[in-house]
């Protein structure tokens, strides 16, 4: 059979897909022979993929699809069918999780909701033995010879995380050709219930915990199976890797193990405000960590309450300065407007982001995502202010309530559009983040915040104006205004900036090569 993902719509360079990995090791220890194509490492396009497919000529096709590629994969799906190829075509990931019906309309044999490895395989063996029969699967969806479709009241299982084979590195070569990070997961899901979030949505498919964890031991064997194929960069892919009972001294066991079998990996993970400790971060970057990414999400408490989240601001702030003190680069999330943001709130975050302005950031402007199967987006449709347009990643439209926000609103989008392709092409080494030594890094740093220090001047302009005499009626115009003479005023100094990072990229010896921004729309 054929695993394959194809290239999603992103701004971000191409990384390794994990989940493929865990899917053939797993397959193939049943005994089925697989092959996994990577659409985004080896930078196809559908067409190629479709090939590629047809080449191999397999009984089965298993796509990983999350939004920003479902269609992409429907595509191929639909490519392959033109060409007569007959065979059992599943999906499965996020995206085919909350899109069921959309995949099975477009002529998908199955999709796998939650967890794929025991459904793909159980599919996998109906394929060559005839059994089990598809209704006896768990957590698939499937279109029955007469045109109805079952949709299995059984979630797929969770398996214990150190019964699983440790993933094929079928693409472990590209990945380190483009000088990506290595992924390795030690955890699956989130106990935490923000209301933006799809992790805890998708782990609820399942039932059981959201959140599970491998042992330290199994962890740090394949560290170093990863270290001894030239693996020296891992990006650790938990939503979040300290979740009780990890803890200090969890992570002190941690890079004991990894100082006891004598590997140094640098390493990049995700970790909740409200778990940062000073043990827990001293700890982790003795065990090699580097960079974190950190959902602050917002400075203002009122924002943090409607989003759910666990850290209050003190805590937001104590974590990015534990961050600081120990020399640990951090993504900063941050949502700056939902539908109830306020002026008040904007200050709030205006004097945050200045206080953290070394924090890697995606630029300026941020919005709540109303994703499918999330709390927010029940919310917004409970309250009937969901707009009928979604945008093609799936993206519900809804206002902003206050009537003196919607034009900073407006604006600090369009600002960001303007340099939304300096911005992402800037960060992208940080962010993703790539294989990189402290010289290199600090390099690309130096660039996120020179731009993260316009965004915040261009932010202080705009408050000051919403600030001042100008009425609710003439402040958009206003806004509009102030946005054409600051983009004509630093026109100059972005286009040098550009430059500068384009020069980066070439000492440093990367490759930029992704989509435009497809969020900002």
């Amino acid at each position: 059979m054929v695993l394959a993902t194809p290239p999603p719509v992103t701004h971000r360079t191409a990384e390794e897909n994990l989940g493929l990995g865990y899917l053939a090791a797993f397959l193939r220890q049943a005994g089925h022979e697989v092959v996994v194509i990577d659409g985004w490492l080896e930078g196809i396009d559908v067409p190629t993929l479709a090939r590629r497919i047809m080449d191999i000529r397999p009984g089965m096709v298993g796509f990983a699809c999350y939004r920003s590629n479902m269609e992409r994969a429907i595509e191929t799906m639909g490519r392959l069918s033109e060409a007569g190829l007959e065979i059992l075509t599943v999906a499965g990931g996020y995206g085919p999780t909350f899109h069921t019906n959309d995949f099975l309309e477009a002529g998908f044999s199955a999709v796998v909701r939650g967890e794929g490895e025991v459904p793909l395989r159980m599919l996998a063996d109906h394929l060559r033995d005839g059994t089990p029969a598809l209704d006896e699967i768990p957590g698939i969806s499937h279109r029955r010879p007469d045109g109805t479709v079952r949709h299995s009241p059984v979630p797929a299982p969770k398996l214990a995380l150190d019964q699983l084979p440790h993933p094929s590195r079928d693409t472990l070569h590209l990945t380190l050709a483009r000088r990506s990070m290595v992924h390795v997961q030690t955890a699956r899901g989130c106990q935490a219930s923000c209301t933006f979030c799809s992790i805890v949505a998708f782990e609820r498919v399942g039932g059981g915990a959201t959140w599970r964890q491998r042992s330290v031991t199994d962890v740090v064997d394949e560290l170093e199976a990863l270290w001894g194929r030239g693996a020296t960069h891992v990006k650790v892919i938990d939503d979040s890797l300290i979740e009780p009972p990890r803890d200090a001294r969890w992570c002190t066991e941690l890079a004991d193990e990894i100082a006891h079998r004598g590997i140094k990996p640098r390493m990049r993970g995700s970790i909740r405000a409200d778990r940062v400790t000073e043990e827990v971060v001293g700890e982790l970057a003795r065990a090699g960590f580097f960079s974190f990414s950190c959902g602050i999400e917002n400075f203002a408490q009122s924002a943090l309450r409607r989003m759910a989240k666990r850290a209050d601001v003190a805590q937001n702030r104590r974590a990015l300065d534990i961050f600081r003190t120990h020399g640990i680069y951090v993504q900063a999330g941050h949502i700056l407007f939902d539908d109830k943001t306020s002026l008040e709130e904007l200050e709030e975050n205006y004097t945050g982001m200045r206080a953290y302005s070394w924090t890697v950031s995606k630029g300026i402007f941020t919005e709540m995502y109303a994703a499918a199967g999330t709390n927010f987006t029940r919310r917004l449709e409970r309250q009937g202010v969901l707009q009928i347009d979604r945008d093609h990643l799936g993206n519900t439209r809804y206002d902003v309530l206050e009537e003196r926000v919607r034009p900073l609103y407006r604006g600090l989008k369009q600002w960001h559009k303007a340099h939304s392709a300096i911005y992402d092409k800037a960060i992208d080494p940080l962010s993703a983040p790539k294989a990189l030594d402290a010289g290199e890094l600090a390099l690309m740093h130096g660039f996120a915040k020179e731009l993260r220090g316009t965004d915040l001047d261009f932010f202080r302009s705009l408050l000051d104006l919403a600030a001042g005499p100008c009425s609710t009626a003439a402040l958009d115009g206003a806004v509009q205004e102030l946005i054409r003479a600051e983009l004509a005023g630093t026109a100059d100094w972005y286009r040098d900036l550009d430059a500068r990072v384009d020069l980066g990229y070439r000492e440093v010896g990367l490759v930029y090569d992704a989509d435009a921004n497809p969020f900002l729309c």
